[in-house]
């Protein structure tokens, strides 16, 4: 009988843990209605297999050589994030927490922007996992990504690619609010 007991009291705290455990488990972002907003895999610029890899915010995919150069806003080489330079591509690093924690993007001026140069040299942060970084786009809109997984490659001398959760303002604005309509 003492068995018996000891087992059903175990049952009991296994369900009542995986209950507790439930509670705290990671739960999708809940984006403003009807703001743009995805999930991509972007492939390290050197790729072989998939040379030139941008990504635009304001289509939400991913773009290969002259045309990625002209559109998108940013690429990964080596261990970095950079802005396309020649659309003024600017970002800012923020630590790890939930994409849309901060819905609001320092000011353009504030200090934390890596702005690019020149028309030639990208701005760039390290990659982190976890992190959060802010986007002036090249349209001038605001964007957001959470890098969500980080390959290396076999040498872990840079990183193949990475698996981005990200959002995007097409007004103008420097703050994810829903959008009319949405």
């Amino acid at each position: 009988m003492k068995g018996i007991s000891l087992l059903i009291i175990l049952s009991l705290s296994f369900s009542q843990l995986i209950l507790a455990a439930s509670c705290f488990a990671p739960k999708e972002e809940d984006y403003p209605e009807g703001t743009i907003h995805g999930e991509v895999w972007l492939t390290n610029i050197n790729d072989p297999d998939n040379p030139g890899a941008y990504f635009d915010f304001s289509e939400g995919e991913v773009v290969y050589g002259d045309e990625a150069r002209q559109r998108g806003d940013i690429y990964i080489e080596a261990t970095f994030i950079r802005g396309n330079p020649a659309l003024n591509v600017a970002l800012n690093d923020q630590q790890p927490d939930s994409l849309l924690y901060d819905t609001t993007a320092p000011g353009w001026g504030d200090r934390g922007w890596a702005e690019p140069p020149d028309a030639d040299t990208p701005s760039r942060i390290p990659i982190y996992h976890g992190h959060n970084v802010w986007v002036r786009t090249g349209e001038g809109n605001t964007a957001k990504f959470k890098i969500v997984r980080a390959e290396s490659n076999a040498d872990v001398s840079a990183y193949d690619r990475l698996k981005l959760q990200w959002i995007y303002q097409p007004d103008g604005s420097n703050s994810f609010q829903p959008l009319p309509g949405g």
